[in-house]
């Protein structure tokens, strides 16, 4: 902060001598700037003139002598310099007239030794008596330079007193409002300079804002009170350090009688805060040590009266200090314990030793906590006991330790007592010390072997390894465990030894029932428990094992199996059914296999073989055969007949070949492909397996967009009245031209779709471009829609099927859905109530693809259906006049008997038509009549004659 001007500053030629020819000075040299003291001339006293250049004081000398009092001054300002001692003459003198003596002194110095300030005085020679011009250095010039350099001192020391304390004196103009303020109060506040003045504004950038209104208020007091106040603050300095203050002020009373000034001192008592802070700092650490140590500290005097106590006490005992101290607390002692507790804390005020001693106090909740109480004298030099220190510490849970040890070593003696196990100790020597009653019995003695030794104990040939470890663990400490048979008793043990000190204990547990329990559980891991056969675990594990040593001539092949209507029976009849039919499946399978051979159930219905020795793949055809051959027959439980078809893949590994898994999926593989073609059958893999299924990936790929980008269309064939040969109903079928593959058949890509879940969109859009074009058809003709199982499992078909009729107007009657048997077995009563509502609703239901499945007349009579649809596979074997197909006149004689109408699939020659009209067939559709055409052709033959002539 810097001082304040009012105007240009200059220096006459009379302030440079004073009035009475001396004047007092200081310098800043760093400003540059020089100020007369106040008190260097006659008169009242006036406010100082402001500071001026140094520049100005310099041109008050002459010219001659100038050069000599610039090099001068500089040199007084350099470090270690004691300062100036200079006669000069003043400009514009006569000659032999105006000699001056300068005399300045530095007052402080930085850290590198140069003059903060310079304090002197001037003396004008030719003003003082008996001085002529020559008279430099005369004694009354000597005892003014004396005097000035002992003015200089005792400023450098007022200063540097000023310094040390931190204090700095300031004068406050109330009618200039001007603060000025004292180099010592400028250094205070973090700015190096000579004295300044600065006004009310740097004043309030000084002060703590928070501190400011209170700081002008307490002045404003001694203003209005006229009495000294003394006030700390926290001022800001330039660095943004904050520091607190005391200053002291007092008013200053003119002539007038009036205030006009207020003076004081400001002493910076930052470092006394911070050490007030850290000894509250202290006392607080010490008060918390105290209060949170697990320990409550005590002091005595030597006569064994307390003199302090820690809070704890307090706080446990619920006493206060005035009942405790001296010999209150012995009321807080447990009865019993207080006699023996007096008693030594006697002894140790006696002998001077220390004491510890435990017992019980009585808590303020009135239960009693233990504790120990130990205690050590400090003396004097003589050695006489000035005082006692201790410290008291809650036991209770030690104590409660304790009694809970020794309350578990009775337990775990009463429990080595009732235990199951035999348990023994040996001494070093190896004599028996101790035995539970288990022992005898489970070995067999007469009585306990109590003294016996361990060789006449287990001497017997079958107690070598027992004996042999009882006698490592007596020389090396070393335990054991390890199990054996007793002949004796004819059981299983399982000995655990164990070495602590010098005793040996065996622990004898009999454990044949958990031999047996581990040599069912081996079973059960490595076999199915229900059929007996083997597990996947041990399959691939004795697969992997097998491809290691297979040769040419001797390979391996894989054969995976699936029952072809497992689901339908476990659905129909329940699991104990199914597991029944397992059972018996594993029992023909078995019957044909080789010793060598492994049958294992991977989960459900799905079974591996392993045959072993195969020669070439038509060896593990063969097996396929027989495997064939031995379903042919139903499956017989409880009375029921039940189908026992299966569907087998094959794969025959090939020399070398050594990956178990590649050689599963290869068989699964071509159990996937011999499903998917038809049931009862089985198939060898092939290569081109994996490049179907590659193409079948990248298929299902392109499936799921093709719906939005326009690729799906519908065909309709005409379904005809046998009686009238009119067509009375179409059924749709969905078309997908792809951009590239051309046309994809339905039986190529439904199943993808059932399988990736997005039949149900396809689903609803054929359902809807179905009842579309039907509602531009004439009245009397149905549409019919195949609906997919999957339909039913991930999707609403309830709503589907309402939406289309409402959105396209249909009426619910001219609607069939096509649906298939197994609908009806996987949802039963779910799809029952399904059914039945859409019927309500007047939506006609189809069953197709009738005789291809469980065909069983339960679930006819359980589901109610309107039309039975018999599957073309029939009609494809009567190809000449004459022909039969039994099982399908079987179908026509059964739902003549429900009074159900049945179309007759597939119908391509006139002598199929003529057979199916011979059997009472109500409708009938296949190329015969029409192929699937699309819709404008189906339009032409709706209007044209009667479709059966044109045939």
């Amino acid at each position: 902060m810097s001082g304040r001007h009012t105007g240009p500053p200059t220096v006459t030629g009379q302030g440079l001598a004073g009035v009475r020819g001396v004047a007092a000075w200081e310098i800043d040299p760093l400003a540059g700037l020089i100020r007369q003291l106040p008190g260097s001339g006659a008169g009242p006293a006036k406010p100082p003139p402001p500071a001026a250049p140094v520049a100005d004081f310099l041109a008050l000398i002459d010219a001659d002598d100038r050069p000599r009092a610039d090099a001068a001054l500089a040199a007084a300002t350099a470090p270690g310099s004691p300062g100036l001692d200079l006669i000069f003459r003043r400009a514009g003198a006569k000659p032999g007239k105006g000699w001056c003596l300068a005399r300045f002194h530095p007052v402080g110095r930085d850290e590198a030794g140069r003059a903060l300030r310079l304090a002197g005085i001037t003396v004008d020679l030719g003003a003082l008596p008996g001085l002529a011009a020559g008279a430099a250095g005369s004694a009354e010039t000597d005892r003014l330079a004396t005097l000035a350099a002992e003015l200089a001192r005792r400023t450098e020391e007022l200063v540097s007193a000023h310094r040390l304390a931190r204090v700095g004196a300031w004068r406050w103009d109330l009618t200039r409002h001007i603060v000025w303020l004292s180099a010592e109060t400028m250094w205070l506040l973090g700015i190096e300079g000579a004295a300044a003045e600065m006004d009310y504004d740097q004043l309030r950038r000084m002060i703590h804002p928070d501190d400011y209104q209170y700081a002008m208020a307490c002045f404003r007091e001694a203003v209005d009170t006229a009495t000294p106040v003394t006030l700390e603050y926290r001022t800001i300095l330039p660095d943004g350090a904050v520091h607190a203050v005391l200053t002291h002020a007092e008013p200053v009373i003119g002539a007038d009688g009036r205030i006009a000034q207020l003076r004081g001192t400001t002493q910076d008592v930052t470092p006394f805060r911070r050490v007030e802070a850290a000894l509250r700092e202290s006392e607080d650490h010490y008060r918390h040590m105290v209060e949170l140590h697990p320990q409550i500290p005590w002091t005595a005097g030597r006569d064994g009266g307390i003199l302090e106590v820690g809070p704890q006490w307090l706080a446990i005992t619920g006493m206060t200090r005035q009942e405790t101290m001296p010999f209150g607390w012995t009321s807080a002692v447990h009865p019993d314990d207080l006699a023996p507790t007096l008693a030594a804390w006697g002894d140790s005020l006696a002998s001077g030793d220390p004491v510890d001693v435990e017992f019980r106090i009585r808590a303020a909740g009135g239960a009693y906590a233990w504790v120990r109480a130990r205690a050590a004298a400090r003396r004097d030099e003589a050695g006489q006991i000035l005082r006692w220190y201790g410290t008291l510490e809650d036991i209770t849970d030690r104590r409660a330790a304790e009694a809970a040890r020794n309350a578990s070593e009775a337990l775990a003696l009463r429990v080595l007592e009732a235990s199951g196990d035999a348990v023994i100790v040996f001494d070093a020597a190896g004599a028996v010390t101790f035995s539970n009653a288990r022992l005898a019995p489970l070995l067999g003695l007469d009585a306990p072997p109590k003294g016996i030794a361990t060789d006449g104990l287990f001497a017997a040939a079958h107690c070598r390894e027992l004996c042999a470890a009882l006698n490592r663990a007596m020389e090396t400490g070393a335990g054991a465990h390890f199990e054996l048979f007793w002949p004796p008793t004819d059981r299983w043990l399982e000995a655990t030894i164990a070495a602590e000190g010098s005793d040996i204990s065996l622990f004898l547990r009999d454990v044949s029932e958990k031999r047996l329990v581990q040599q069912q559980l081996r079973y059960a891991a490595s076999f199915d428990y229900m059929t007996g056969a083997a597990n996947r675990a041990t399959l691939f594990a004795r697969l992997a094992d097998q491809l290691q040593h297979q040769a040419p001539g001797n390979l391996t092949a894989l054969l995976c199996l699936d029952l072809d209507y497992f689901k339908e029976i476990n659905d129909q009849h329940g699991h104990p059914t199914g597991d029944a039919v397992l059972r018996q499946l594993v029992t023909r399978l078995r019957l044909c296999l080789r010793s060598h051979d492994l049958l294992a159930r991977c989960g459900g219905d799905e079974f591996v073989i392993m045959q072993t020795g195969v020669s070439a793949p038509p060896d593990a055809l063969a097996l396929a055969d027989r495997i064939l051959a031995a379903l042919r027959q139903p499956f017989e439980v409880d009375g029921i007949s039940l189908p026992a078809g299966a569907s087998i893949g094959v794969a025959v590994a090939l020399p070398g070949q050594t990956d178990a898994d590649a050689l599963y999926r290869q068989a699964d593989r071509a159990l996937y492909v011999a499903k998917s073609r038809a049931r009862g059958t089985y198939r060898l893999f092939h290569p081109d397996m994996l490049q179907a299924d590659e193409a079948s990936r990248r298929l299902r790929a392109e499936l799921a967009g093709a719906l939005g980008r326009g690729e799906f269309r519908l065909d309709f064939q005409p379904i005809v009245h046998l009686a009238t040969r009119r067509i009375v109903g179409v059924e749709a079928l969905v078309r997908w031209h792809h951009p590239v593959r051309g046309l994809i058949q339905p039986a190529e890509f439904i199943p993808l779709a059932e399988e990736s879940g997005q039949i149900a969109a396809l689903g609803a859009w054929v359902l809807h471009r179905a009842c579309a074009a039907a509602s531009a058809w004439p009245g009397d003709v149905k549409i019919s829609v195949n609906v997919s199982p999957r339909q039913f499992e991930i999707g609403d078909i309830r709503t589907t099927v309402t939406e289309a009729l409402e959105a396209t107007g249909l009426p619910a009657n001219r609607l069939k859905l096509e649906i298939t048997e197994s609908v009806l077995l996987s949802q039963n009563a779910a799809s029952a109530r399904l059914l039945q509502n859409l019927r309500e609703r007047g939506v006609m239901l189809v069953l197709d693809d009738f005789g291809t499945g469980y065909s069983s007349l339960s679930y006819l009579d359980t589901f109610k259906v309107d039309v039975v649809k018999i599957d073309k596979s029939f009609l494809s074997r009567i190809r000449a006049p004459g022909d039969r197909q039994p099982i399908f006149e079987a179908i026509m004689g059964m739902t003549a008997a429900l009074n159900l109408p049945v179309t007759a699939e597939g119908v391509e020659t006139a002598v199929q038509l003529d057979y199916v009209t011979s059997l009472g067939c109500d409708w009938a559709q296949g190329y015969f009549f029409s192929r699937p055409v699309p819709e404008a052709e189906l339009l032409r033959q709706l209007r044209g004659p009667a479709i059966a002539r044109t045939g």
